[in-house]
């Protein structure tokens, strides 16, 4: 099966993406395992800020920015 994830180029597979994030199985080897891991991380990322006592709008500005990036190099690196 053929690895979609930004990380594949380290060896990384898809599989072990979904397991890593708890994503739904079925992206394992979809170009959209990438965006799914984005949102995850998004939701992830806003929640640790909040937590740690950020802004709420800072916290979800800095979260935009990380997935922005992320998604630039799923662009910047595919096939």
């Amino acid at each position: 099966m053929k690895s979609y994830n930004i990380y594949r180029k380290t060896g990384t597979t898809d599989e072990e993406v979904v397991v890593a994030l708890g994503l739904d199985p079925a992206l394992a080897g979809t170009p959209g395992i990438n965006e799914a891991a984005i949102r995850k991380m998004h939701k992830e990322n806003y929640e640790g800020y909040v937590k740690q006592g950020m802004n709420p709008d800072a916290a979800l500005s800095r979260a935009d920015q990380q997935a922005a990036s992320a998604r630039q190099t799923v662009k910047d690196n595919a096939d």
